[in-house]
């Protein structure tokens, strides 16, 4: 069983389990047979009506009639007569919203479907023993609108006795919502099923490989859509904070951010690192106060600087350097961070400056030790004891991450997350791959991304592009040569999946 999945992770997986060879036609099948054997058990011998959407769910809801009659065939078969003598008998009416299907899988049940009925404002309604709500699933959010509006309306004016729902009822949080008795569910519960128009709930299993629920390709999925007629800032703005003995780390950290897809990206420095730098176009420079490390001085101007550049998200440690004065300055900025709140991505050297077995009360975001960093600031406590002892100082699940880097990521969240990162190229070994990840991070949480989903996101992005500039560039592949490939890899993501 997994964590209750975001409505939006049911695309993700879908799309991660297509990626790894699964046919949709397969889950669909499967979903269709889980809710089949629900609907005999509720209505054998009775009239059912599936009311069956324009999507996928409709897909799901025409399979399950097709398995209703695979089901009633087999209990003829085992029936000690051979016969539908003493068989109970079922009559299934099928009732489509939409004259045309979307997609061509769940276009293929339909047609393998008899007698399956448009529905109109005039369409009668012939009592059933159960109706099946297959008019939405769990990608669909907010009030049904339009003929799915309609069709729910209708439903809801007679009362139907019993109503069992594919996936979640349609519309549900919404005004206008089709409470069910009962709901089929799949893979795991979703969240927002603790509603009381869920009814009763079977979690059905797909035929899903382990690695789907892994970072992959459909966490495109949850890429903020881009907006023609956005205006420059409003893709978000990152700052990274960073430097002091060492300078490059934070200008890879920068590019990462830009090379995801934000608009504006500030990087702060102390003075002798700033001067050292050659800055590229891209990166906005901010010197701090302090010359030589990030000291006493720099907390109030980064506290300024987060309120007049109007900051959506914030990378702090690289390149930072390890000393007593940094150390302190750090831990003020994340409660200047906390109470600003605003996402923060803690990377390198910062992550010293966490409390001993804790996550940061309060702070959104994500961490990414490599195992040494893991196991100084774990002390003797997991990543999962760490999150679960927070979890209940936050109202959104996804709102913080521990990233286990390594030669397999692995990703740590509320309520259970857990998944790993697989892929890139033995190369990404070299220095400046985590710069280049808390980059890629905080610039999708700067374009409204949660951490979850970015973390996520941002781990399978860069083993893409870590593995195409390895391919162009050979065994002298360098961390700087990596960021132009994050761009064409959530481009290539976008047109194969988004």
């Amino acid at each position: 069983m997994g964590w209750p999945l975001h409505m939006r992770e049911v695309a993700v997986f879908d799309a991660n389990a297509v990626a790894l060879g699964i046919e949709v036609s397969d889950l669909m099948a499967a979903a269709g047979r889980a809710l089949a054997e629900r609907a005999w058990a509720l209505a054998a011998g009775g009239h059912v009506l599936i009311m069956c959407g324009p999507g996928n769910n409709g897909g799901d809801g025409y399979a399950a009639a097709l398995a209703l009659e695979n089901i009633l065939e087999d209990a003829v078969a085992a029936h000690p007569e051979g016969s539908r003598r003493g068989v109970p008998k079922i009559d299934v009416r099928v009732l489509a919203s939409h004259k045309r299907q979307k997609g061509e899988v769940a276009l293929s049940f339909r047609e393998r479907c008899s007698d399956v009925e448009v529905w109109t404002k005039d369409t009668k309604w012939k009592r059933p023993k159960l109706v099946v709500d297959c008019l939405l699933g769990a990608g669909a959010g907010g009030k049904p609108r339009g003929k799915i509006g309609g069709m729910v309306k209708w439903a809801r004016k007679h009362n139907p006795k019993q109503v069992l729902a594919c996936d979640i009822p349609t519309g549900l949080g919404s005004e206008l919502c089709l409470p069910a008795d009962e709901t089929v569910t799949f893979h795991s519960l979703k969240q927002g099923m603790d509603d009381p128009a869920v009814g009763e709930v079977t979690v059905a299993p797909l035929p899903w490989p382990s690695e789907t629920i892994d970072c992959g390709p459909g966490d495109i999925l949850r890429f903020p859509p881009f907006d023609d007629e956005a205006h420059k800032g409003e893709r978000g703005r990152v700052l990274v904070i960073g430097g002091g003995p060492y300078h490059g780390a934070p200008l890879l950290a920068g590019t990462a951010a830009a090379r995801s897809g934000c608009d504006l990206v500030h990087v702060a420095m102390p003075r002798d690192a700033l001067e050292r730098a050659e800055w590229p176009s891209h990166l906005i420079p901010e010197r701090l106060p302090d010359d030589e490390r990030l000291a006493e001085r720099s907390p109030e101007f980064i506290s300024e600087l987060l309120e007049s550049r109007r900051v959506d998200a914030v990378v702090i440690g690289p390149g930072l350097g390890r000393h007593v004065e940094t150390d302190e300055s750090v831990k003020e900025i994340l409660d200047i961070l906390v109470e600003a709140d605003i996402p923060t991505v803690i990377d390198a050297d910062a992550l010293y400056s966490l409390p001993a077995g804790a996550w940061p009360a309060d702070l959104r975001g994500v961490a990414t030790p490599h195992k040494q960093e893991l196991t100084i600031w774990m002390w003797k406590e997991t990543p999962q004891s760490v999150l679960m002892a927070a979890e209940a100082g936050f109202e959104d699940p996804e709102s913080c991450v521990i990233i286990r880097t390594g030669a397999v990521d692995q990703l740590h969240g509320f309520e259970g997350r857990r998944c790993d990162c697989r892929g890139g190229h033995p190369r990404m070994a070299t220095g400046g791959t985590g710069d280049l990840l808390a980059g890629i991070i905080a610039g999708l949480l700067a374009q409204g991304m949660s951490p979850w989903p970015a973390a996520r996101l941002g781990c399978h992005i860069l083993r893409r592009a870590g593995a195409a500039a390895a391919e162009e560039h050979g065994p002298g592949m360098l961390a700087s040569d990596v960021p132009v490939h994050i761009s064409k890899q959530l481009m290539l993501l976008l047109n194969e999946i988004g």
